[in-house]
């Protein structure tokens, strides 16, 4: 799966977590080069990215879980479906309506 090789280059976490770093204090330096008040220094915030060895089975797992939904059955489109409606009808998936 593409999705879930993303994570399994060399080093990715350690890559990730500067990036995410760097990211995190930019916007910190530059909500204090706006705040009024400049007697408080910008709190710092601790960035620590997870890998886990298991991560290249991610998204097998999460597809398991949303597989084992009883909502699964109901998103899920027939060919003569897809047929019809054409590759629009995989736009929208009921099953994660309710968790953005």
């Amino acid at each position: 799966s593409t999705q879930s090789t993303w994570a399994m280059f060399p080093s990715f976490a350690k890559r990730l977590n500067r990036d995410v770093k760097r990211l995190v204090e930019k916007r910190s330096q530059e909500a204090y080069s706006q705040a009024v008040d400049k007697t408080q220094k910008p709190m710092e915030i601790a960035v620590n990215v997870v890998s886990h060895p298991l991560q290249r089975y991610a998204v097998w797992c999460g597809g398991s879980i949303v597989g084992n939904m009883p909502q699964f059955y109901t998103a899920c489109h027939t060919k003569a479906e897809y047929e019809e409606h054409g590759p629009s009808i995989c736009r929208y998936n009921p099953v994660f309506a309710g968790t953005a």
